[in-house]
């Protein structure tokens, strides 16, 4: 179900909880002019579109999630590693407006909100335009490293896939190890490792940087 993020600061967001020396170096972190300048970019009502008016449990914020996926982006991260960030950075906490309690997101919100991007027009056309928006407030030189929009929704395309391809093959092989084991047991078994854990789980192949996703890809296919 669709909700807006509520704009309303939290008395005890992490930069009120660190000792001012702290508090100042965030002040002169690239966090700040996130915070200030790139994070009321963010429109969230297109993107309300991709989910429920009123049906199911509230939506994480998309300011968070689309914010979540830019910084991915910019520095280059895998899913795991962006949410570590999130989790435990201080800096992340302060550029989203995040108390330490609510400075979390899991895995399936980003993969999920990637592929409402793709299936949705809107969506797509309001990300490139927010990105280029928050690019320009930034001074992102797109020049000397390319982090325009439509690269990033690019990469986000291919991670999307990349994500689709190993769920299908660990799905196919967890089916043929209970269906047919001895077919199964004629499987590579470096195969068997890059897309199913022991337990029948999923492994971490399908996440990766946005630089190694097109060779991955390729891999899978």
């Amino acid at each position: 179900m669709y909700r807006k993020r509520d704009p309303q600061g939290n008395l005890f967001q992490s930069s009120s909880l660190v000792p001012p020396e702290k508090a100042r170096r965030l002040e002169k972190s690239w966090a700040k002019a996130f915070r200030e300048k790139a994070l009321p970019l963010i429109d969230e009502e297109p993107f309300a579109v991709m989910y429920f008016e009123d049906n199911g449990r509230p939506n994480t914020p998309v300011e968070i999630v689309l914010g979540v996926l830019i910084l991915k982006e910019m520095f280059n991260l895998t899913d795991q590693e962006t949410l570590d960030q999130l989790e435990f950075n201080l800096q992340w906490h302060y550029a989203f407006r995040l108390t330490p309690e609510e400075a979390h997101l899991c895995q399936k919100t980003l993969h999920n909100f990637r592929v409402g991007l793709m299936n949705h027009d809107l969506g797509r056309l309001a990300f490139e335009e927010t990105t280029g928006r928050i690019l320009a407030a930034l001074g992102v030189k797109v020049k000397r490293q390319r982090l325009d929009s439509t690269h990033i929704v690019s990469n986000i395309a291919l991670l999307s896939r990349l994500g689709i391809f190993c769920e299908t093959m660990r799905v196919f092989l967890k089916q043929l190890r209970d269906s047919h084991p001895r077919l199964y047991k004629r499987v590579p078994s470096g195969l068997l490792r890059r897309y199913l854990k022991d337990d029948g789980a999923s492994t971490a192949y399908g996440d990766a940087r946005s630089s190694d996703s097109r060779r991955r890809l390729g891999v899978c296919a």
